[in-house]
C-alpha cells in the first residue's frame, strides 16, 4: 500500500510538473493583447449589429444600430482553446482528480492578471467594451461555486475599472445585449472547453437555451437545419448573396420537377391519343354495322 502511494504521489507530482509549463504558455500567448492600437483591432473579432429603438423628445420612434462584440476576444479564446487541445490529446479523463480544478483556477488566475494591467491603461469604448465580455465570459464559463468567492472581488473590481471607459448610458443600452451574447458563447464554447470548465458549470451552461428565429444574424451562414448547432459560429454571408442563393434553390427546384412534369405529359398524351383511336369514326361505324345484324356471331 505505502508503495501504491508512492506511486500515486508521483505521477502527480509529474503531472503538476507538466500543467505548470502548459500554463506557461498560455500565460504567454495571452500577453499577445498589448496595448496597442493595431494589436487591438486584430483582436477584436466581427461584432453583431443590433437594431434597437428609442424614443425621441418629439415622441417619434427612432431606430438606431449599435454594435456588440459577440464572442471573446482573439488571444482570449485562442489561448483557452490551445490549452484545453493540449489537455484533451493528453486524455485528462486520466488524470488524477485533484488536478483539474487547480488547472482551472490558475487560468482565471492568470486572464485575471493579465487584465488587470490591460484594466489600468486608456482604453476606447470599444476595447473597454470587448474586455468587459471577455471578463464576463470568464466568469461565467470558468468561476465555479466554490471559487466564486476567491474571485469575486477582483472581478468587481476590474469590472468597475472597465465600465468607466464606457458612456454610462451606453452601457445600460449595451448591457443587456452583452450578458445574452456571454451566455450565447459560453453555451458554444463548453465542449471544447470541458477540461478547464468545472463540473458544478457545465450542468448550467447547457442549460442555457439559444434562442433561434427565423431571420439570420448579418454574419450568418445560409440556414440550413430549422435548429443550426449551437457550437459553431456561423460563417459569413451578405443578405444580396442570400437571395441569390435562394433564387438559385428555387431554379434547381423548378429543374428537377421539370422533367417529371414533362414525363407525365407524355404520358398523358399518350392515353388521350389511345382514346381518341378507339373512339375514331370508322370503328363507330364498323360497331355500329355489325351491332345491327342479328345473324352477325351467331351459329345456325
Amino acid at each position: 500500500p505505502y508503495s501504491s502511494f508512492l506511486v500515486e504521489k508521483e505521477a502527480e507530482d509529474m503531472f503538476n510538473v507538466w500543467i505548470s509549463s502548459k500554463l506557461s504558455q498560455f500565460s504567454t500567448s495571452l500577453f499577445s493583447l498589448t496595448s496597442t492600437a493595431g494589436s487591438f483591432l486584430t483582436s477584436l473579432p466581427a461584432w453583431d449589429k443590433v437594431t434597437i429603438s428609442e424614443t425621441g423628445d418629439s415622441g417619434q420612434e427612432i431606430n438606431s444600430i449599435i454594435s456588440i462584440p459577440p464572442s471573446p476576444s482573439l488571444p482570449l479564446i485562442t489561448s483557452l482553446l490551445s490549452l484545453a487541445s493540449t489537455i484533451h490529446r493528453s486524455h485528462p479523463s486520466s488524470f488524477p482528480q485533484s488536478l483539474l480544478s487547480p488547472t482551472s483556477i490558475n487560468v482565471v488566475q492568470a486572464i485575471l492578471s493579465h487584465y488587470s494591467t490591460l484594466s489600468t491603461q486608456t482604453l476606447t469604448q470599444n476595447v473597454a467594451l470587448q474586455l468587459l465580455f471577455d471578463l464576463h465570459f470568464t466568469q461565467t464559463l470558468l468561476v465555479s461555486r466554490d471559487t466564486k468567492d476567491q474571485f469575486s472581488t477582483t472581478l468587481s473590481t476590474l469590472l468597475s475599472c472597465l465600465e468607466t471607459n464606457i458612456d454610462p448610458f451606453d452601457l445600460s443600452v449595451f448591457s443587456p445585449h452583452l450578458h445574452s451574447r456571454v451566455k450565447k458563447a459560453a453555451a458554444r464554447c463548453v465542449s471544447g472547453l470541458g477540461c478547464l470548465v468545472p463540473a458544478d458549470r457545465v450542468a448550467i451552461i447547457s442549460s442555457y437555451k439559444i434562442s433561434t428565429t427565423t431571420t439570420q444574424d448579418s454574419h450568418n451562414i445560409l440556414c440550413v437545419e430549422p435548429q443550426p448547432c449551437p457550437r459553431f459560429q456561423l460563417l459569413p454571408l451578405s443578405t444580396a448573396s442570400l437571395s441569390k442563393v435562394s433564387a438559385k434553390a428555387a431554379l434547381s427546384s423548378a429543374h428537377l420537377q421539370l422533367p417529371l412534369l414533362v414525363g407525365q405529359a407524355a404520358v398523358d398524351a399518350k392515353k388521350t391519343a389511345a382514346g381518341k383511336t378507339d373512339k375514331s369514326p370508322a370503328h363507330q361505324t364498323a360497331a355500329s354495322f355489325f351491332g345491327s345484324m342479328p345473324w352477325f356471331g351467331t351459329n345456325s
